[in-house]
């Protein structure tokens, strides 16, 4: 049985999942949508990702410096069409709102066709962290910071990160050091701020994929004695954008100060940038100051509360690829397994056949 033949039992004999169309908000489906969705998602998986797993197993991301000093990133270019490719699906989108231009497509049909993908590839790029940056903003952000950073992300701008781990703290989160100074209070994109820190292990930190990376980041805005609040009460929630944009979510032609320090080399998904990410130490200055603009999401020392929303979706969203790279590695073992040609190797002499199996 292959995956298509998995999901639809899945989906049709054991979750019944049509009978979700009776529901106002998925009234308009049915299920030859939920298997147009599905052949859609089947073939980027087969025509786009997964003829490249090879590729970017051996190509892994590199760095060129630039003349100002910077480091790019550099991906195949296979890569950039598989982005690309998913992003004209409409899948980033896809849970969302008719309104925010989504297909209001049940949960679970969305995650079925995304299976594909994570069978298909050993390169989760940007998707995956775009969603659900742009989800978070859907519950904790502003209607602003919705229509200028959310909805360029659902319609496949721009991409998203989750950058929560520091240097010198790994997953203790109560430990980052990352500070964040107001600036000004009545930014119409949220409270501005200027961050400076370091964070690490960023999947997708840096890359071309897209016009602009909206990162997400963790960091403590001091107390009135300036001095940083202890634990992960003083954590609040920045918007950092790669580049600045104004409030129709245009690009200003303005780089902040966000800058790519070096690239970590995982076992896994080895095709993803990982990075090691520098706010605000001064080599894209904004206004003349260093110091990278932040805009504040929700309520100040509020931040891990609004960021739990994308970890939480996020470690569901890996569960799921795991589960699916888990599967493809069964398969291809088996298919080794039936088709290797056991016993006596064929076309050697018998003294030789004989030495060889002794061998």
């Amino acid at each position: 049985m292959n995956l298509r033949q998995t999901l639809d039992f899945l989906l049709y004999d054991w979750l019944d999942a049509p009978t979700l169309t009776q529901r106002p908000r998925f009234a308009e489906h049915s299920r030859e949508t939920f298997d147009a969705v599905m052949e859609t998602c089947e073939r980027i998986a087969r025509e786009k990702y997964a003829p490249f797993n090879r590729l970017v197993d051996t190509e892994e991301p590199r760095t060129v410096t630039e003349p100002d000093g910077s480091l790019r990133v550099v991906l195949p270019q296979a890569t950039h069409d598989a982005r690309a490719a998913y992003a004209e699906s409409g899948m980033l989108a896809a849970a969302q709102d008719y309104e925010h231009g989504g297909m209001q497509l049940p949960y679970v049909i969305e995650a079925a066709a995304n299976a594909f993908f994570g069978k298909a590839s050993i390169s989760i790029g940007s998707n995956l962290l775009t969603v659900g940056n742009a989800n978070l903003l859907m519950v904790h952000g502003t209607e602003l910071q919705k229509q200028v950073f959310a909805a360029n992300e659902f319609n496949g701008r721009w991409a998203g990160t989750m950058c929560l781990s520091e240097p010198q703290a790994g997953s203790s989160l109560s430990d980052i050091t990352t500070r964040a100074t107001l600036e000004d209070q009545d930014d119409p994109l949220g409270p501005r701020y200027r961050l400076r820190g370091n964070k690490m292990w960023i999947s997708s930190g840096e890359h071309e994929l897209t016009e602009n990376i909206v990162h997400l980041v963790l960091a403590k805005i001091p107390g009135p004695d300036g001095k940083l609040i202890p634990g992960v009460k003083g954590i609040s929630l920045f918007i950092v954008p790669k580049k600045l944009v104004d409030t129709e979510g245009n690009l200003t032609g303005v780089r902040n100060d966000v800058a790519l320090a070096g690239l970590n080399h995982k076992l896994g998904w080895r095709g993803t940038t990982n990075t090691l990410l520098n706010f605000g130490e001064g080599q894209f200055k904004v206004d003349g100051e260093a110091g990278a603009v932040g805009y504040l999401v929700g309520q100040p020392h509020q931040g891990l509360r609004c960021m739990f929303h994308m970890m939480n979706e996020a470690r569901i969203a890996i569960g799921m690829a795991a589960t699916m790279l888990g599967l493809a590695g069964y398969e291809a073992s088996l298919d080794y397994a039936k088709t290797r040609t056991q016993g006596r190797p064929v076309g050697l002499p018998a003294r030789t056949r004989a030495s060889h199996r002794c061998a």
